[in-house]
């Protein structure tokens, strides 16, 4: 009887009682009416129901921008707008939560360890990664050295060399007695990793799991995806950024040109803390004690993550760190999907006379996606931001400057990674701030700036539709 009872209070159910409302209105209006004036009554009414089903929609957490999409399909689409609305509105149990206790922090360290659960951390060293070999050689050669642990986690595991080259760095680690365990995104990997090439890692001994597999029949879950980038290996070495474990990602095949891509690696306590975000979604919650900065840890980083729908840390970071920029906003990104509040913090940072740069790719790997970044693009410029093309091909690498402190992780800078995506990322100080700074410059060096087009009217409808969509692609 309870649980009956909790039903009504769902507002999923409520959202089935104004579909079946709506539908048995029709029903009965073909069956019933043969009227011009009782016609005109019934669809006022299915009309007030599909009102109704966005007032349920305003009640729900959320951001402004995508509500507005479901706004206009529920009442474009009287019934079918509210059933696709249902079926594809997101649980909201929380899921990949990590608590860390015993945090004492301020400032930006505070609101991540109460949004992400994680705290200011000391590291030993860090090294920054220009380039996918780089990061690869690096991570494989730590793999193959673990003794107790190797913890994988990313958005797109492919079949080729690299592959090849982690199978066998992973083997022996296990040979060591490390224990080792991969997560996939069930949507990244799709088609890129059989059946076979996960009984293979299984025979070998590594434990593998898939998050939100892709089924034949849709689900709203799928619109949640895994696309963090993490390997920790005995809970002291943290590799993180914006690569996958594909082979275009090293560049040895190049279906866009140059794959501009980077990464960076941790050593100490901060590794830990990355270790804890595998755990989580591992286990789906995890927690842990704060470690306690090593003698020799010199500098400090901030881990962090986003965990949907619950958990929103990164977009308000990024908002606040532009918003208190004094000198630079460097950007690297393969997408500039921006939301209302990312867009007036550039615009007003770059309007205040701070240098707002943005790069983005020349070759893209998707023609909408290339054309919603151009869209903003437009925007973005008429307030002094300056948005460029890297050249030489893809730009994938994710990183934002301001000032002295840096954003590494997986988050691109769009309405995807912010809102829909589990992600992670570490913030930086000056010690490798400058370091990626200077990549910016190399990168800035091999761009052109985006051309806006001259027939601006004529486009005014097509970037409008992109910006409106953009929330949900």
């Amino acid at each position: 009887m309870r649980n009956v009872s909790k039903i009504f209070f769902k507002l999923n159910f409520w959202i089935i009682i104004l579909i079946a409302a709506q539908v048995a209105a029709i029903i009965f209006l073909c069956l019933y009416i043969p009227s011009f004036l009782p016609l005109a009554a019934v669809s006022a009414i299915v009309w007030a129901l599909s009102a109704i089903s966005a007032a349920v929609l305003f009640t729900r957490n959320g951001a402004p921008e995508v509500k507005c999409v479901w706004f206009v399909i529920i009442t474009a689409l009287p019934v079918a707008g509210a059933l696709i609305y249902l079926l594809a509105s997101v649980k909201s149990k929380p899921y990949g939560i990590l608590t860390v206790s015993d945090a004492e922090s301020t400032g930006t360290a505070r609101a991540a360890n109460i949004l992400s659960g994680t705290s200011d951390v000391g590291y030993e060293s860090a090294e920054y990664f220009p380039t996918g070999a780089e990061f690869f050689k690096s991570a494989f050669l730590a793999i193959a050295e673990a003794k107790k642990s190797v913890y994988i986690e990313f958005f797109i595991i492919g079949r080729g060399h690299i592959m090849t080259e982690f199978t066998e760095a992973m083997k022996k680690a296990l040979k060591n007695g490390a224990q080792v365990k991969i997560l996939l995104d069930g949507v990244g990997s799709a088609f890129k990793l059989g059946k076979r090439d996960l009984k293979r890692l299984k025979k070998a001994g590594a434990e593998v799991k898939i998050f939100h597999k892709l089924l034949p029949l849709a689900h709203s879950k799928i619109n949640l995806r895994d696309h963090r980038k993490i390997i920790t290996v005995d809970g002291k070495i943290a590799f993180t950024g914006g690569i996958n474990l594909a082979d275009e990602y090293a560049n040895l095949t190049s279906p866009y040109g140059y794959w501009k891509d980077t990464g960076v690696v941790i050593c100490g306590s901060a590794a830990k803390i990355f270790e804890g975000m595998f755990l989580s979604m591992w286990f789906g919650k995890y927690e842990m004690k704060s470690p306690k900065a090593a003698v020799n840890e010199k500098f400090h980083c901030l881990p962090f993550y986003d965990s949907p729908p619950k958990r929103a840390f990164c977009e308000d970071a990024f908002v606040s760190e532009i918003c208190r920029a004094q000198t630079r906003v460097h950007i690297m990104t393969p997408y500039f999907c921006l939301s209302d509040k990312m867009l007036s913090a550039l615009t007003f940072t770059a309007r205040r006379g701070v240098d707002v740069k943005v790069i983005i790719p020349h070759v893209p790997d998707k023609k909408y996606a290339f054309a919603v970044s151009k869209a903003f693009a437009h925007l973005a410029a008429h307030s002094g931001v300056k948005v460029y093309e890297y050249t030489p091909g893809f730009m994938h690498a994710k990183a934002v400057i301001c000032d002295d402190n840096v954003f590494l992780g997986s988050y691109n800078f769009d309405f995807r990674s912010t809102h829909f995506n589990y992600e992670c990322g570490v913030i930086f100080g000056k010690e490798i701030c400058e370091t990626v700074e200077k990549d910016f410059a190399e990168c800035l060096a091999l761009s052109k700036e985006t051309a806006l087009g001259k027939n601006a009217d004529k486009k005014s409808l097509k970037r409008f539709l992109l910006r409106f969509f953009s929330p949900l692609i």
